[in-house]
């Protein structure tokens, strides 16, 4: 794009104020129509870069206090952009519409005829820029390598959709790109584990080859090979992030800083450089099929202007302040507090929210006098959160028993929030009644640890359950996508056994359901992956089960609302065993926990407003 181009390009500006909603009539992902769709926010781009090449950052469509970075450091307006500017190579954009995301990679060819590399992320809101993260490398003295050849043109591999059907869900790409970051920091030790690629996936860092040529000296290797062989052993990288996600192109965005892992020493000169770098993983059936990266030199003892995810900080993860042993002595409280019916006995932190199937209440109004004994119990913690997830069957004087999940989260000693869904027989209905169909101890899929080397990542975990809910929700329409299920998982709901068994005289599976479309109508909303475990590789989500507007069910289960809390344990990427928790609930009731987790809002997608 010319200077005279981008003049043309700012006309864009006025229909922004001109988008419109069109009705989706499917829970599915391609009948969803979003106020800023991916052509709107595309605009919003050419807006931006316009901008750039007019080196008139006023002509943004900036919303008040609009937060902007230039290379991580917090800068005005007019420092993002400079004067010699003049026409666009190689441009790369990827968005998500569900939440006003987009991200670009971009070669910039300026009045002299160098070139910078240029990548940025917005986020957009109501048609303007609330947020700008940019960076700019100009040579190789700041980015450590640079090489413009390979960037000019535009990577199909980053701008092809995907069908339906096939794309990779939110959480896997953000799991494919986890387990990137995780083999980094864990190649060259006894918890290696690799990264999931396609074969000789092609990586380029500034545009400079880093996979299957020769470098320094070794023979060419593919970026698995450099991983599997400890190439990259020593280093840390932290402050993680995953700003846009694109599941119709199968592309992430992640932001991550690299440096050295405490005391280590570089075993070649390039280890020791310090970086921000923001790197594009495209992504196919969950593997990593091509990456592209940007990255700028910056000090490790600078912060981060933007908050990190889930992940290690500088120099490696942050102490633990309260273990497993610690969390689970938590957990062993609340039960003595319960059963000696004695709240008075429990550690609350001042203001501690509690609610008790999804209403708020005083901790004396959740225990009871009847509660006799726990004959039955699991729990999952994450020691780096302090979350706890546990479920119990509890005997009562008279003999009746009662199922809770409770979770907790736990700070200085001290429970700060506190989540009870209980159930006892008759709330749920007769047919998911049935605790005496449980082990008579809990099995060792949620009570064992798994070897670190062989451990799910905590998106990996995520991935695995959102796609479980995913196939309730795409089951019976040409969108279905099949959960990561073994052929032997065992689900039980308020410890009635469903699959996993014979019935009737056919042994029964969880796949099997999602396959014959028995649960299409289903609406699973609200979804929060509560507690994610890693040792054990379970995690809890509690969500709301409702009908998608107008939905005709197959079933009448899929018709009634509930709250639901359900434990998912993990084993290599599948689910070995679903033990859930619910209670009928309508849907018009809310339960004010935070459900800024993706997924879909209440009737489906569509009620999602964009840039939430």
């Amino acid at each position: 794009m010319t200077r005279c181009g981008a003049e043309r390009a700012l006309t864009i500006v006025a229909a922004l104020a001109m988008l419109t909603v069109a009705p989706a009539s499917a829970q599915n992902q391609r009948d969803v129509t979003h106020p800023c769709n991916r052509a709107c926010l595309t605009r919003v781009v050419d807006t931006y870069v316009a901008g750039l090449l007019a080196n008139d950052p006023a002509r943004l469509p900036l919303a008040p206090g609009a937060r902007l970075t230039l290379n991580d450091d917090v800068v005005s307006a007019g420092r993002l952009f400079w004067d010699q500017a003049a026409s666009v190579q190689a441009r790369i954009d990827i968005a998500n519409p569900r939440l006003g995301d987009t991200g670009t990679q971009t070669v910039i060819t300026n009045a002299d005829g160098s070139q910078f590399i240029y990548a940025f992320r917005l986020k957009v809101k109501d048609g303007r820029i609330t947020e700008v993260e940019a960076m700019l490398i100009r040579n190789v003295a700041e980015g450590g390598l640079f090489d413009l050849k390979t960037l000019q043109r535009p990577n199909p591999n980053f701008t092809t959709p995907i069908r339906a059907a096939e794309q990779d869900s939110y959480y896997d790409l953000i799991a494919a790109a986890e387990g990137y970051w995780r083999a980094f920091n864990t190649n060259g030790t006894p918890e290696y584990r690799p990264a999931a690629f396609w074969p000789h996936v092609p990586r380029l860092e500034n545009g400079f080859k880093t996979t299957d040529v020769a470098m320094q000296g070794n023979p060419p290797t593919s970026a698995a090979e450099q991983f599997d062989a400890g190439f990259h052993a020593g280093r840390n990288i932290w402050d993680l992030r995953y700003p846009v996600v694109d599941e119709e192109y199968g592309v992430v965005m992640s932001v991550a800083r690299f440096g050295l892992k405490t005391g280590v020493k570089p075993n070649r000169p390039a280890q020791a450089a310090e970086r921000l770098v923001a790197e594009f993983f495209a992504v196919r059936k969950g593997q990593i099929f091509d990456i592209q990266a940007v990255m700028v030199n910056r000090d490790e003892k600078l912060p981060s202007a933007w908050s990190p995810d889930y992940g290690p900080t500088r120099g490696g993860w942050a102490p633990i302040a309260c273990n497993r042993a610690c969390l689970t002595g938590v957990i062993d409280a609340y039960y003595q507090a319960l059963l000696a019916n004695n709240p008075a006995a429990l550690p609350q932190a001042a203001k501690a929210r509690i609610t008790l199937n999804g209403r708020q209440s005083p901790l004396a109004a959740t225990f009871w006098p009847a509660a006799r004994a726990v004959r039955w119990r699991f729990d999952a913690v994450n020691e780096r959160l302090g979350d706890t997830g546990t479920q119990v069957v509890i005997t009562n004087d008279d003999g009746s028993e009662t199922m809770e999940i409770v979770r907790l989260k736990v700070a200085g000693g001290a429970i700060t929030e506190m989540e009870i869904v209980r159930c006892n027989k008759g709330d749920a209905g007769e047919q998911w009644w049935g605790p005496e169909q449980l082990d008579p101890k809990p099995s060792a899929f949620l009570t064992l640890s798994i070897p670190p080397a062989e451990r799910d990542s905590y998106y990996g975990l995520v991935a695995v359950a959102d796609g479980y809910f995913r196939a309730f929700q795409t089951n019976g329409t040409p969108d279905y996508h099949r959960a990561d299920l073994q052929p032997d998982t065992r689900r039980f709901e308020n410890g009635a056994q469903f699959t996993g068994n014979i019935r009737n005289g056919v042994y029964t599976t969880a796949q099997d359901g999602f396959d014959r479309g028995r649960f299409v109508g289903r609406n699973l909303w609200d979804r929060r992956y509560a507690v994610v475990d890693e040792e054990r590789g379970i995690v809890l989500v509690i969500l709301r089960f409702g009908k998608i507007d107008g939905a005709q069910n197959a079933a009448s289960v899929t018709s009634i609302d509930r709250l639901v809390a359900e434990f998912f344990t993990v084993k290599s990427g599948k689910i070995q065993e679903v033990q859930a928790v619910m209670m009928n609930r309508p849907d018009a009731e809310p339960t004010g926990w935070d459900t800024r987790w993706y997924g879909p809002g209440r009737g489906g997608w569509r009620s999602m407003p964009t840039g939430q």
